[in-house]
């Protein structure tokens, strides 16, 4: 079973107007404005759960396909578009496997805190690659290596690995999958997958959400990937 099946009622709700909300709409804004003019472009969202990322740039022009392993959270984003429609295509997949029926088809990707969740991470970036156009972009929100040492999430900067991420509900906690990953780490398997690194951008704090802490390291960033014409 995907891992966010268990809590994708929770989650769904949660994105759209709980908890996550402002955390989401900060870091797809900042993609969004990362992308540039997306009007026209053929964009995929990587890892798209319900669909928040997608919504957003569908609504700037993008033609969006959003791809995501787990069904229930699918259901909830196609419910959605079918209610408030913007062209969006929702696909279940496995972006590790890749999407063969995509091939070179979009100008630009997105994977809004998605490859921290990836325990093959350099699977699902080639998955990506395989999926853009040559000169396409990868543009990514993660989790900060240093800000995780420094939060105390793990025993050391080199102790890269799996850990686990603990959401609550009103009745329960759910543990879904993470792995910590140094810089180097990153690194290598951006490269090992035939990106080029092009910028890394830090985000702020954001006082109003607990998501976004005051911490002396950025606990977000957003990397910007080109996949070099051959």
């Amino acid at each position: 079973m995907p891992a966010y099946d268990p809590i994708a009622d929770w989650y769904a709700a949660q994105s759209r107007t709980g908890s996550l909300r402002r955390f989401l709409d900060n870091l797809a804004r900042r993609l969004l404005c990362m992308a540039g003019d997306v009007s026209g472009k053929r964009v995929l969202d990587a890892g798209s759960g319900e669909g928040h990322v997608a919504r957003l740039f569908a609504r700037h022009g993008a033609q969006v396909v959003a791809a995501d392993i787990s069904p229930r959270l699918l259901e909830h984003a196609r419910r959605l578009e079918a209610r408030d429609p913007y062209g969006i295509d929702f696909v279940e997949a496995d972006l590790a496997s890749g999407l063969p029926s995509h091939q070179g088809a979009f100008d630009l990707a997105a994977a809004n805190m998605v490859l921290d969740d990836c325990e093959d991470l350099v699977g699902v970036l080639g998955g990506i690659a395989g999926a853009l156009k040559p000169n396409g972009r990868l543009l990514l929100s993660l989790n900060n290596p240093y800000a995780i040492v420094t939060r105390g999430k793990v025993d050391g900067y080199f102790a890269s690995g799996p850990l686990t991420q603990t959401f609550g509900t009103d009745r329960s906690e759910y543990q879904v999958p993470f792995y910590y990953r140094t810089f180097e780490e990153w690194v290598a398997a951006f490269r090992q997958a035939d990106f080029l690194l092009r910028s890394l951008v830090d985000v702020p704090p954001d006082p109003g959400d607990p998501h976004l802490p005051d911490d002396p390291i950025p606990k977000i960033m957003l990397v910007e990937l080109l996949r070099p014409a051959a």
